[in-house]
């Protein structure tokens, strides 16, 4: 989805330079609009698919994907619009305490306590924006929250947990920046190898350079600069067709890693585990405890078949369950029973030759191997 996404928008994006070359500003305007809603909507695509990962989820088909993210990627734009109103209200409410400090003599106190107020706000503000509302507002979208719910998650993370939150987005960062370094290092090295042997081997006469920047994302224009006739060059116009799915794939590989970290910065300060997706309706009863909703009928025949007895719910079975003898006849799936075992602790009795204490049911001593009487 990624791929296709930037292949799709790298292609509008080159009509849009060749429009304006031509001075067709119309149809300029029109690709610029279309490789916006194709960035756009095809990035939040691939984010849902990857916090279907996160989460542990079954993932969903690139096309409901695409579909969710037709529905649901406006809110993210939305969340930015509230955060800008925000911000600017901010700025403003800062201005009229300011315009508010220069009064004669009210205004310099006022200012020994805005001055140091006012630096602490507005510098954490400003660190919130790289360090949570940008990073983590689209993984809230794909989550399938509101827009007003992931401006109210956005502002919990700021007040509580913007520390921790920025130390692991930092290291997010890091890690996808070692990624594009080892990226950057397979696509030099691998050029510069085939760039050589391809002079040797196709007579391909294209400057290095050039097959380089080819592989980072210039196209015709590198070449044309550099004065190479692409006419008579076929393997050079290749050349720059497969260095643009070079170009591709290198962005699309640190941009994962980017984009799961930070959904998987966002699950673990909403404090969510990831979701183990289940048989189906009719599974077993998990282990936390909870209680599986099943037929009467049902909940009989299970215990026939296992040799446990249980007392049911008549449209719900508990998971903690009495052990029983099987018993002699399987009851039927419509009758009911009625079990009663002695929950308590057995009584017990002491050794009339040593004393020691004995269990119920034991026919000898423990201590001193005397018999019951």
């Amino acid at each position: 989805m990624l791929s296709a996404t930037y292949a799709a928008a790298g292609l509008l994006l080159a009509m849009v330079q060749q429009s304006v070359a031509a001075e067709r500003w119309g149809f300029a305007w029109g690709y610029g609009a279309a490789m916006l809603a194709v960035a756009f909507y095809g990035g939040n695509a691939a984010g849902i698919l990857l916090m279907d990962d996160a989460r542990g989820a079954p993932r969903r088909t690139a096309a409901e994907a695409l579909r969710q993210s037709l529905r649901t990627a406006h809110r993210l734009l939305g969340v930015m619009a509230l955060v800008a109103i925000t911000y600017a209200a901010g700025l403003a409410l800062l201005a009229l305490v300011l315009v508010m400090c220069r009064t004669p003599w009210l205004g310099p106190l006022m200012y020994t306590v805005v001055l140091p107020v006012g630096v602490v706000v507005s510098g954490l503000a400003w660190l919130a924006l790289p360090a949570v509302i940008v990073p983590l507002a689209a993984p809230a979208v794909w989550d399938g929250v509101e827009t007003l719910s992931a401006l109210q998650r956005l502002y919990g993370l700021v007040r509580h947990r913007l520390l921790e939150v920025l130390l692991l987005m930092l290291g997010v960062g890091v890690l996808a920046s070692f990624v594009a370094a080892v990226v950057v290092f397979v696509i030099v090295a691998g050029g510069q190898t085939l760039a050589a042997m391809s002079r040797q081997i196709l007579g391909a006469e294209v400057p290095l350079a050039q097959w380089m920047a080819g592989l980072f994302g210039y196209g015709v224009r590198s070449l044309a600069s550099a004065g190479v006739d692409l006419r008579g060059q076929p393997h050079a116009l290749a050349a720059l067709v497969g260095g643009g799915v070079v170009f591709v794939l290198s962005l699309v590989l640190p941009s994962l890693v980017y984009l799961r970290g930070a959904c998987a910065v966002y699950l673990s300060q909403e404090g969510r585990e990831p979701e183990m997706p289940g048989p189906g309706p009719g599974s077993e009863p998990s282990e936390r405890g909870t209680s599986v909703r099943l037929p009467a009928s049902a909940g009989a025949g299970r215990a026939a078949g296992d040799g446990i007895l249980t007392v049911p719910e008549p449209t719900q079975l508990e998971t903690t369950i009495m052990m029983a003898r099987p018993p002699a006849q399987a009851p039927t799936p419509d009758s009911a029973v009625d079990v009663l075992l002695p929950l308590d602790e057995p009584g017990r009795q002491e050794c009339r030759a040593c004393g020691a204490p004995m269990a119920r049911g034991d026919r000898f001593c423990a201590a001193c191997g005397g018999a019951r009487a």
